[in-house]
């Protein structure tokens, strides 16, 4: 055991990061429970049961469940950022566009492979899709405002790949922040159709990942000639 400016080591750990280790084991058990089970329906301690901690360092890291769900959701939209630019960064690469303005005939495959890439990261666990369009909605006043930050997040980056080194006009951003809009709600039906259909008679069928990813596709298009294209 030696000293640290961080505290005691022990393990070759401070405090610090055992603090983090045990956050990290937190949101690791938000995620499986809430995306299971759903957020009403866990508590505090079957999450602290679940990740082997005491609910004394689950209040080290989150002052309520709602803050843990707010840090599940945020690990979520982070990797479906993340799958999403990657795919999109395929495309790009393939066809060797720097920073300059995307060619009209290249944003067929630039939207259908890039919305792939965000559609399978969801459609892969049905956990995510879960926690990013169900359980966070309606929580508190914050995680709507995060909820809210998030699809304008989504918005920018339809955005930054669209209008590219050019300012976005108001119509821009509003026809932007309607196509996260409209994924998000196919996604919404899609995941109460796989996990509780809400209504007698409810079309399971309709809400194919497929049919989706071919349907918002081409509205990406039809949008980005329409409303998105660099003038």
């Amino acid at each position: 055991m030696t000293k640290t400016a961080g505290g005691r080591t022990y393990g070759g750990l401070t405090a610090q990061d055992r603090a983090s280790q045990r956050r990290e084991s937190l949101v690791e058990a938000g995620f499986e429970l809430f995306g299971a089970l759903g957020y009403p329906n866990v508590s505090v301690k079957r999450i602290c049961d679940f990740a082997g901690l005491t609910q004394r360092y689950f209040y080290e890291s989150f002052d309520d469940r709602a803050a843990l769900l707010g840090a599940v959701y945020t690990y979520c939209v982070d990797n479906a950022r993340d799958a999403t630019l990657t795919a999109a960064a395929r495309v790009l690469d393939d066809a060797d566009i720097g920073d300059g303005p995307i060619p009209g005939d290249l944003v067929p495959e630039l939207a259908s492979v890039t919305l792939r890439g965000f559609i399978d990261y969801l459609s892969a666990d049905a956990r995510r899709a879960r926690i990013i369009m169900i359980e966070v909605v309606g929580v508190s006043p914050e995680l709507e405002k995060l909820r809210l930050q998030a699809i304008h997040a989504w918005a920018d980056l339809i955005l930054s790949l669209a209008t590219r080194d050019t300012e976005p006009t108001s119509d821009q951003r509003l026809a932007s922040i309607g196509l996260v809009g409209a994924l998000t709600q196919m996604l919404v039906d899609w995941q109460t159709a796989v996990a509780e259909p809400t209504e007698d008679g409810y079309d399971t069928d309709l809400f194919e990942i497929d049919a989706i990813h071919r349907v918002v596709t081409d509205m990406f298009i039809a949008t980005y000639e329409r409303s998105l294209a660099p003038e």
